[in-house]
């Protein structure tokens, strides 16, 4: 990485634009709660529509309940639809420092990590948990009856979507050390039942205590894992095919000796490109010997 012009840019104006960013980003999020709040009725209503059977009916336990659960609600559908603002807020203030190719590597990687989330969070609210309320009502009896808190149910709703948003960037960020080659598909396949055991152990944490839903959201996470590992390898013979084609117009330049007057012409484009090859090589081989 670099920055645009080496005399420019010290640890203050650095620090003011990350404040700038910040507040850029509560501005987006409080710019998106107040329609959050006037909505948030019609959201629950919605939620419990789609993730509760019919037949469900929830209840709340104190007075002040249903207030403290539509505002936590607008806050977390604020903060949702801001998500693609402030994902192009640190794009934008990382993307200074570096170089054009970075640049486009940077821009594919974040649109490639919303749609994934979308992709994680669609799959969960509307497959996983209305099976989950499925499956919990299943125990009823005439005995038994379920009382459904309106707070714990919207707390589990959260946590799930968040937990699916969360695995499914687990090609993202296992891809981006793979790209710039920190990380090698043969230490995927190496470590894969350690990448796994992780993956359940995460999905334990960000669900429900109940096997259903773990495993709802750990096989789609083993699956993942092994796509990324597929791509992985063919993403580092890629590279490695890339990094070793012969500069031919660097070999030219080097042979002619010069310009046409004699003077000394700058140094071709591949050249930059090797350097910045030979200095990626020898990061990734220092960090692989930690």
């Amino acid at each position: 990485m670099r920055k645009n012009n080496p005399g420019e840019g010290t640890l203050l104006e650095h620090l003011e634009a990350l404040r700038m960013t910040v507040w850029r980003c509560v501005a987006a999020v409080v710019v998106f709660l107040i329609p959050a709040l006037f909505f948030s009725a019609e959201i629950l209503r919605w939620i419990t529509r789609v993730a509760c059977p019919p037949e469900l009916k929830l209840h709340y336990f104190s007075p002040f309940e249903p207030l403290f659960v539509q505002l936590n609600l607008s806050l977390v559908a604020a903060v949702i639809a801001a998500g693609p603002f402030i994902l192009w807020q640190l794009a934008a203030f990382i993307s200074p420092g570096l170089y054009a190719h970075e640049k486009k590597m940077l821009a594919s990687f974040c649109g490639f990590a919303l749609l994934l989330s979308l992709c994680g969070a669609a799959l969960g609210f509307f497959f996983v948990i209305p099976q989950v309320m499925v499956f919990s009502l299943s125990f009823a009896t005439a005995e038994l009856q379920p009382m459904i808190g309106l707070s714990s149910f919207l707390k589990m709703v959260v946590w799930m979507i968040l937990g699916f948003a969360l695995v499914f960037e687990l090609p993202v960020a296992l891809l981006i050390p793979v790209r710039a080659g920190l990380l090698r598909a043969e230490s995927l396949k190496k470590f894969r039942y350690l990448f796994v055991f992780g993956i359940f152990v995460l999905a334990a944490l960000l669900t429900p205590p109940d096997v259903v839903s773990q495993l709802a959201l750990g096989i789609p996470g083993w699956l993942l894992f092994e796509t990324t590992v597929f791509f992985a390898g063919k993403m580092q013979r890629r590279a490695e095919e890339n990094w070793n084609e012969p500069d031919d117009a660097g070999e030219g330049a080097a042979a002619s000796g010069g310009g046409p007057d004699g003077a000394p012409e700058a140094p071709p484009r591949s050249a930059s490109r090797g350097s910045e090859r030979s200095r990626l090589a020898s990061v990734s081989r220092r960090i692989r010997k930690l």
